[in-house]
């Protein structure tokens, strides 16, 4: 059963990612779905770090020092608390 998903992303990441799903042959949906597939049911570790990658491509470079669990509390954080 598939079910809606809304994400909010950098625009850029979006047409990057349009991209690589279009030169892959699926849509983004599609590709989206296969990195989370892979990144949460298990499967081949080396593939999870492929997958990762792939999409670290997509979304570009990280700056040396980003914390992720970090930025994720700070969005959080901007979202339900004002």
């Amino acid at each position: 059963m598939n079910t809606k998903l809304t994400l909010s992303l950098d625009s850029k990441v979006i047409e990057h990612a349009k991209k690589q799903s279009k030169k892959k042959g699926i849509s983004l949906s599609k590709l989206i779905e296969n990195y989370l597939r892979d990144l949460t049911i298990g499967g081949n570790p080396k593939k999870k770090k492929d997958s990762a990658l792939e999409l670290i491509g997509i979304a570009g470079r990280v700056s040396k020092g980003f914390d992720d669990d970090d930025e994720l509390f700070k969005i959080l954080k901007e979202k339900h608390i004002k």
